[in-house]
């Protein structure tokens, strides 16, 4: 089990347990018991656990609130991968859709590496980035201020182009699609982000384009973050994991948003 997995499977003992212990997640991963005990305190300095004699307890913080992007890269990859491969099942040729900056849309980038004749209005630095090579895919920047927010160092953080100047170009295109992520996503509050600028270009995506497709793993349900973006009703399709809980699911539909699961 690689390293990603193994932290996975290590929060969701935390979310559904709120206490681990590291010789039974040893003998359970079969990994040796410093292994876990360096898992662990990477989870602590993420601040999702508080580390004890013998294991760690849950420290009930929101998880992905405001977490700097090289650490989110590491949370729920499997089910972000999925998501993504999902998602690039619903771009035809000839589409033209827009990607704001996030780990599970950079997943979904990779995902569209292959395809052809489709335009992808962006202004996410990595997105830019991924799709350089990609000569059947028309790749166009949203020119704007460059945000390093959750910047934990200048190569491991979540640039992206924010501002008017981002917003007013794209306000100047008609998408079919928006492909987006979000920080948290309440029934009541709706989607959330945890960087005002961040918030209002996704707000732009929304408003030009025809449908909207949310794609967000499952520990993103029942938290709200700093700025928000708009109510559930603005969202036609969330794509995530079967990690959903049926109730949230119910809840979701009843609201009018078409929910598709994925197996990681």
């Amino acid at each position: 089990m690689i390293a990603a997995e193994r932290l996975d499977y290590i929060i969701e003992k935390l979310r559904s347990e709120h206490i681990v212990s590291i010789q039974v997640l040893s003998a359970k991963l079969g990994v040796t018991p410093m292994t876990i005990r360096r898992d662990i305190l990477q989870l602590e300095e993420m601040g999702l656990c508080q580390r004890t004699h013998g294991g760690a307890i849950s420290t009930s913080r929101p998880i992905l609130s405001d977490t700097p992007y090289d650490q989110r890269e590491l949370l729920y990859v499997n089910e972000k991968q999925a998501i993504a491969r999902k998602a690039a099942e619903m771009v035809n040729e000839g589409d033209t859709i827009a990607i704001d900056s996030g780990t599970t849309t950079f997943h979904f980038a990779q995902a569209l590496k292959d395809k052809k004749n489709i335009t992808v209005i962006t202004n996410s630095v990595y997105v830019l980035t991924e799709l350089y090579d990609s000569r059947q895919i028309n790749v166009i920047s949203c020119a704007g201020i460059l945000s390093r927010s959750n910047l934990t160092d200048k190569e491991h953080g979540d640039p992206c182009l924010v501002g008017p100047l981002a917003e007013m170009i794209m306000h100047r295109f008609r998408p079919q699609k928006a492909f987006i992520g979000t920080t948290s996503l309440s029934l009541v509050d709706g989607l959330s982000n945890s960087v005002v600028d961040q918030a209002s270009m996704k707000q732009a995506m929304i408003e030009v384009s025809s449908e909207v497709i949310l794609l967000a793993d499952h520990s993103k349900f029942g938290h709200v973050s700093s700025a928000i973006v708009g109510p559930v009703t603005l969202v036609d399709y969330l794509i995530t994991d079967s990690g959903i809980s049926d109730e949230f699911e119910k809840r979701i539909t009843e609201l009018g948003v078409k929910v598709v699961k994925v197996n990681p």
